[in-house]
């Protein structure tokens, strides 16, 4: 018998409310940006989800609401991709990281 303490419950649903918020952002990118995703590769497009969930991990959730995933461009896409491969060479996400995502998640409100 396996005993899931609520501790474990709590993690596990953070990442699953982590995971759907991410996938609804890139289905917003994707959508509307067209037959343009086309040109971000799947391991870009995997960077961009790991770079959002840092974002969603790390602001709080009014100021996740704020942002207009839809009103991105390409470039900012690239943008975050490129920010994204940056902090996978050398973690953590810091403060000024975040700061450069916030501004270009939320410039288009």
């Amino acid at each position: 018998m396996h005993v899931t303490t609520d501790d474990t419950l709590g993690r596990r649903l953070f990442q699953i409310q982590k995971e759907k918020a991410v996938e609804d952002a890139v289905e917003k990118i994707r959508h509307s940006i067209g037959s343009e995703w086309n040109l971000v590769s799947a391991s870009d497009s995997e960077v961009l989800k790991e770079i959002l969930g840092e974002v969603w991990t790390s602001l709080d959730r009014h100021r996740w609401g704020t942002y207009s995933f839809s009103k991105l461009s390409l470039n900012d896409i690239s943008s975050l991709i490129t920010i994204g491969k940056m902090v996978k060479a050398r973690p953590p996400v810091t403060n000024d990281i975040l700061k450069s995502i916030d501004n270009i998640l939320s410039k288009k409100i």
